[in-house]
């Protein structure tokens, strides 16, 4: 009964075993056995690779999130560009303006070789008149208390305008261009158009970031200050008594939120030189949400972006083309999320006897078809056949 069970076990052996006796080996088989050993062994361990590397899956979804911020990291540099002239100004389609931008920005003044100058305070400079005039037109005596006038921008009647970026300020409020500086006591005591002119051939990295509203919007480079006039957003650039500003620039750096592993920032190192008096240098990104996640479990929220751009010369006094470098971005409704994974030790054992299996039977093949081959030719050769 064993016996025959046993019996009946071997019969069903799918590997026949073939006395070494009959066993023929050629050159051509162990040339062929050799390079299946070196490509199985390659294969081995690219897939051992794999098996031992996390690997990123990709998954688009929806996006739902709501009442979010979105963060704006930049570096620009503006070769010919003085940092006294340029400003930052954001906005977006939900109706928040930030005009004049100097929170978490740092501007770094350089010369022509791009050098970094040594940074000095961020004010226009020191008085240069010891009795600076009064509100109510005399000079300031020492036994009072200075309070500037505004020369007609006053908000209120106790309103004081201390130096010429308090009567800018108020200026711009009021949608008024400053055309003369030096027509204004505190800007003429500051030395305002004297700190421009020293700075004449100078350039400026600008860098820093903007937290704005996840919603579409702008932001944008540009020389003088900018005001609301007629529901239009203007620069006053009557105060710098220039006809034309070098807006060359290179964007060392430009990423929506923080950097996770193999974001690609297509800005990043662009490079722009102006061959115009003025030009308007414009932008435009799809801003995609993103979310990647490490193999330990923490989570990245960024963003991706995709860049068009455009250039167009821009002419003094025209509102819809100001001097400027322009960034317009608009949200895409699509999240993507990359999740790195470690691939199962079941896949793993998978591909490694798909691999063994696989060359091993076209190595099979391979050395069948050269034998075969090469029997049939030796006999037509020696029956005289074979021409």
């Amino acid at each position: 009964m064993m016996e025959s069970l046993i019996g009946r076990i071997r019969g069903l052996d799918a590997y026949p075993k073939v006395n070494e006796d009959f066993y023929s080996r050629t050159l051509s088989g162990g040339f062929i056995t050799l390079a299946s050993s070196v490509v199985m062994l390659l294969l081995f361990v690219s897939e051992l690779r794999l098996y031992l590397h996390a690997v990123t899956e990709t998954k688009l979804v929806v996006d739902t999130s709501r009442a979010e911020r979105l963060r704006i990291n930049f570096d620009v540099t503006f070769p010919a560009l003085p940092c006294s002239i340029v400003s930052l100004d954001a906005m977006d389609i939900s109706g928040e303006q930030h005009l004049d931008v100097r929170h978490d920005i740092i501007k770094k003044r350089i010369d022509a070789q791009g050098n970094v100058i040594e940074t000095r305070p961020d004010t226009i400079g020191s008085p240069k008149i010891d009795r600076p005039l009064q509100k109510h037109g005399g000079r300031l005596e020492h036994n009072e208390t200075y309070c500037g006038s505004c020369f007609g921008a006053e908000s209120s009647d106790d309103h004081c305008c201390n130096n010429c970026e308090e009567v800018r300020d108020a200026y711009s409020r009021k949608g008024w261009a400053l055309s003369n500086p030096d027509m204004i006591d505190q800007c003429k005591r500051e030395g305002f158009l004297q700190m421009i002119k020293d700075e004449e051939g100078e350039g400026c990295n600008i860098y820093g970031f903007l937290d704005v509203n996840k919603v579409a919007g702008n932001f944008h480079f540009a020389p003088g200050r900018s005001f609301q006039k007629s529901n239009n957003h203007v620069h006053d650039l009557l105060a710098f008594q220039k006809d034309s500003f070098n807006l060359t620039h290179k964007i060392n750096r430009l990423a929506y939120g923080d950097f996770f592993p193999g974001v690609v920032n297509p800005l990043d190192g662009a490079e722009w030189t102006q061959h115009t008096a003025n030009a308007m240098y414009q932008y435009f990104l799809k801003v995609v949400p993103t979310v990647f996640a490490d193999i330990s479990g923490h989570t990245i929220q960024s963003n991706q972006y995709s860049v068009t751009e455009h250039v167009r010369a821009a002419e003094l006094g025209r509102l819809q083309a100001l001097p400027g470098v322009f960034f317009f971005y608009d949200l895409s409704p699509i999240k993507v999320t990359f999740t790195e994974t470690h691939v199962s030790f079941l896949h793993f054992l998978t591909n490694v006897c798909a691999i063994i299996g696989g060359i091993f039977t076209v190595s099979g093949i391979v050395d069948s078809f050269i034998y075969h081959g090469h029997r049939a030719i030796k006999k037509k050769m020696e029956l005289g056949k074979f021409t």
